[in-house]
């Protein structure tokens, strides 16, 4: 998998390319992603600077709740950006890059099921 993070105007755009590995059990999925030495082919040149992620998700089913299945996710992650970026850059970038745990609590909230 290739993704380009856009940055502000003076920086070169941030490129991580990564692996990702499924694996499942009784009960539990398990997604693990670290680099790969990759060139992708996007169409066209980019000037980018390769950045480095590497992590895990753990999705454990959890007991049945108020009629509603349950489960708890765990994220660890862990980023190098490559490079030097400013430090208001990446207070700026930070809440966007986590935006992926809120778009997973509000996709599968079911508060107005459960008391």
């Amino acid at each position: 998998f290739a993704t380009v993070k856009k940055m502000p105007f003076m920086l070169d755009n941030r490129e991580f390319v990564f692996r990702q590995i499924w694996s499942t059990e009784e009960g539990k999925s398990f997604v693990a992603f670290e680099p790969v030495d990759f060139e992708a082919d996007y169409g066209a040149v980019l000037r980018t600077t390769r950045g480095f992620t590497r992590g895990f998700w753990v999705i454990e089913d959890l007991p049945t709740r108020g009629g509603a299945k349950q489960c708890r996710v765990t994220f660890v992650n862990q980023v190098d950006v490559g490079g030097s970026i400013p430090t208001w850059v990446m207070d700026k970038k930070m809440p966007e890059a986590l935006s992926i745990v809120q778009e997973a609590i509000d996709e599968f909230r079911q508060d107005d099921r459960i008391d």
